[in-house]
């Protein structure tokens, strides 16, 4: 992990100025909570750090991992496992803290946790290629390399899964494919959320769950508005496994998806993509690079002029350098944390509007609880069900907001509200404050 790769390191560090805590902050403040009882709140409850030594085709590799527990008086620790290069315990400590929002925003009896893995696979995909230790396509290298990661972090944290004190799920470089692993160690469905089709536990409409809460938020916002799909024009960034989803429910509603980019490029059409072709060319080629449209930048799709902008890929991609040249209407925060704190108030500014993640992407952590709770009791739901519970939740999480939008707030503001006092009642209620 780039910051705090050793446990002294991170013990001795400060917290570097975050999103999540500026925004507890004041709306500690405005919520006249104490200092001192947001101080607590703010801070994580405990963090575990792991040296993975992985054997990856015959060849140990050592990386580094970690599990932030932010906070569970609500109910057990949830959050996903995020695997990628720049992944670090202070990230992983923020997007702890963010979970805990969501999940009281969404009013569902988990808390808030999240794991980090640190390892660059394409530095070692290049690696092991050199050394001949490998002759594959990356795809298929990828695939071996996280299955031999994710058993061995199941073998450190198995124990802490399967008590259901800490219950993970896919983030950002993981899927249910890894979920497997920890299934596969733990034997118990209720100690990871996430799984594929099939899996004992797994829950019909938990893959699109995400995808879709953003699409019904969307939905929701143009009916406040009062337009049509067909008259939205919508700018995604990102088509991975939450952006296609929301793309493509958008598009079956008549909206006009009229750029969209990926890793590897991007595709533009002002009168609208073709999202079914897109989609179809992306399973092929891994990728949008090469899809018959006129090529566009990331920089030049924030740019555009359109009713939403989603950022669905990464987080800090708006922020206080090109927030002040949003074309959007609106920014839906697909993603985790895509919007800066600095760029939230240059939008706010600017009139933009933003549906913040604690609401716009609960869809996943709505399905997760659902699938927790079937592995629990033994209670089926279909996938109407699914998709069912997650708008029935969002819509209820809009609408605990709306007395403190009338007061002028913006959603972004009302959302913490709402999720803050939940949370600190609890925790006086349980005697933690």
């Amino acid at each position: 992990m780039k910051v705090g790769n050793k446990l002294e390191e991170y013990v001795r560090s400060s917290e570097p100025s975050t999103r999540s805590a500026q925004l507890l902050l004041e709306s500690a403040k405005r919520l006249k909570v104490s200092d001192e009882a947001i101080q607590e709140i703010i801070k994580p409850c405990a963090v575990h750090i792991q040296r993975l030594s992985v054997p990856i085709l015959g060849t140990v590799v050592n990386i580094i991992s970690g599990i932030v527990l932010h906070d569970r008086a609500r109910g057990p620790y949830k959050g996903g496992i995020r695997l990628a290069p720049d992944v670090d315990l202070w990230e992983t400590t923020e997007l702890a803290r963010l979970m805990t929002l969501k999940t009281a925003l969404a009013d569902i009896e988990l808390g808030g946790g999240k794991s980090g893995i640190s390892v660059d696979l394409r530095a070692l995909y290049t690696h092991m290629t050199k050394a001949k230790r490998f002759a594959g396509e990356y795809r298929e290298f990828e695939r071996i390399a996280k299955a031999d990661i994710m058993t061995e972090f199941a073998k450190c944290f198995g124990q802490l899964f399967a008590s259901h004190d800490y219950i993970p799920a896919p983030d950002m470089g993981t899927s249910g494919a890894e979920m497997v692993r920890i299934y596969n160690e733990t034997k118990d469905p209720a100690s990871v959320t996430g799984k594929p089709d099939g899996i004992e536990g797994w829950l019909p409409g938990r893959a699109e769950s995400t995808g879709y809460g953003v699409y019904h938020v969307i939905l929701r916002d143009m009916e406040r508005r009062g337009i049509a799909p067909e008259q939205c024009s919508i700018a995604l960034q990102g088509f991975g496994k939450v952006g296609s989803y929301a793309a493509r429910y958008l598009y079956e509603e008549g909206a006009r998806i009229v750029a969209v980019t990926d890793i590897s490029g991007g595709a533009h059409d002002a009168k609208g993509l073709d999202i079914d072709a897109l989609g179809a060319h992306v399973k092929k080629a891994g990728g949008i690079a090469g899809f018959d449209a006129k090529r566009i930048t990331n920089d030049t799709l924030f740019r555009l002029k359109c009713d939403y902008l989603i950022p669905a890929a990464s987080g800090h991609v708006i922020n206080d350098t090109n927030a002040a040249g949003i074309g959007a209407a609106c920014v839906v925060e697909a993603a985790n944390m895509p919007v800066t704190f600095e760029g939230m108030k240059t939008l706010d500014r600017r009139g933009i509007a933003i549906l913040p993640d604690a609401y716009a992407n609960a869809g996943g952590v709505i399905a997760s609880n659902l699938e927790y709770r079937h592995a629990l009791g033994g209670i089926k739901f279909t996938r109407e069900q699914t998709l069912a519970e997650i708008r029935a939740r969002l819509d209820d999480a809009y609408t605990a907001c709306e007395p403190i939008l009338a007061r002028g707030r913006t959603l972004t503001e009302a959302t913490v509200d709402v999720a803050l006092m939940r949370v600190y009642e609890t925790m006086v209620n349980r005697s933690l404050l």
